[in-house]
Order: structure tokens, then C-alpha cells, then sequence
């Protein structure tokens, strides 16, 4: 019996998890210090992040480490052959949490603490 509620209570936490989940497979673009624009290419596989960031020279860099959960995310990009590590929070709108509005990104460059948000590109 206890085996039973156990598993029924973890099939619902799961359900419940993966309902909140949001799906930001897309493009998103974002300014950095009010100058560079930063196009991002996303795909979401369950909780497998990957794609592309493009940056102000054009270059694609690949997204290596890609995690995705819930509304947190991570990832890494190789910047001048320095891989920079880059944390993440999805915004959805209120009245459909499953609908991402903003991507807010948190990294460190230079020893400078940076701060991007993301909107889709339409």
C-alpha cells in the first residue's frame, strides 16, 4: 500500500514539474550595456538546452552544457577561447505560465558581473 502511494505521489510531482516547464525553443535577442545585440537559437529536449548565441561580430558560438529546468537554466559559451558560464531565469506571462516572456541571464566577463534579458524575436 505504501509503495503504492509512494509511486502515485511521485507520478504526480513529476506531472506537476514538467507542467510548468517552459518551452523556449526559438529565437530570443537581447542588448548588452546598451550597445551590442545578442541573438540567442534555443532547442529544448526534455531538460537538454542546446543551440547558438550570435554576437555583435556575426559568429555563431555553440551552447555546450545546456541544462534546462523548470524556469532555471544554464549553460556554456566559448568566448575568445574562454568557456563563460551563464545561469538563467525564463519569465512567462501570468496568465499562461507556459508562455516565456523575458529570459533573464546571469554571467561574468572580465570580471565584470552582466546582466542580459532576452525577448522572442517575432
Amino acid at each position: 500500500m505504501i509503495k503504492k502511494t509512494v509511486t502515485t505521489l511521485f507520478m504526480v510531482m513529476a506531472f506537476v514539474t514538467f507542467g510548468y516547464a517552459q518551452d523556449i525553443t526559438g529565437n530570443w535577442k537581447g542588448t548588452v550595456n546598451d550597445q551590442f545585440e545578442i541573438n540567442y537559437t534555443f532547442k529544448v529536449e526534455g531538460e537538454k538546452l542546446t543551440g547558438a548565441s550570435k554576437g555583435p561580430d556575426g559568429s555563431d558560438r555553440p551552447i555546450s552544457n545546456g541544462v534546462i529546468k523548470g524556469e532555471d537554466l544554464s549553460f556554456s559559451i566559448d568566448i575568445m577561447g574562454n568557456p563563460i558560464q551563464i545561469k538563467g531565469k525564463i519569465k512567462g506571462s501570468d496568465a499562461d505560465k507556459t508562455k516565456a516572456e523575458t529570459i533573464q541571464l546571469f554571467f561574468t566577463i572580465n570580471g565584470n558581473d552582466v546582466t542580459l534579458v532576452l525577448s522572442p524575436v517575432k
